[in-house]
């Protein structure tokens, strides 16, 4: 066992949990500091675009997820049985995943004013369908 693949992984995996609980308590939190992200002003406002809703709902879980998958690819790596018996085929693929679902979903909902409404969370997704709607209408 390689222990300075292991440290890595564990390091990466426990960063990613971190992320992943930090995103899951912006998603579901109640209070406002939790939902301190969420735009509360008209899409007439001037004040340009705003990162914090594509930041908190797509960025940071696609960080989450690639510390958690990098922490594993680390973790097989770590092991020399895995990695001599054909385990690190695997490498590339989640590689090439993780790649593909950054680009697929950072086209989908980087510089919109309305992301798609599967991005939002529940108690979100009315107020920007209508925002959605009155767009639309214009």
């Amino acid at each position: 066992m390689d222990p300075g693949n292991a440290l890595t992984a564990l390091i990466a995996l426990c960063a990613g949990a971190v992320l992943a609980l930090a995103a899951a308590l912006c998603r579901r939190g109640r209070s406002r500091r939790a939902r301190f992200w969420a735009r509360t002003y008209g899409l007439d406002h001037p004040s340009g675009y705003d990162y914090r809703e594509i930041t908190v709902l797509v960025v940071l879980p696609l960080l989450a997820q690639t510390l958690l998958v990098w922490g594993l690819v680390a973790g097989v790596l770590s092991v020399d049985v895995l990695r001599e018996s054909g385990a690190t085929v695997l490498i590339p693929i989640a590689v090439i995943a993780e790649v593909i679902l950054w680009n697929v979903l950072l086209v989908a909902t980087v510089y919109r004013d309305i992301m798609p409404l599967w991005v939002y969370p529940s108690w979100l997704r009315s107020e920007r369908r209508r925002e959605r709607d009155l767009i639309r209408s214009r």
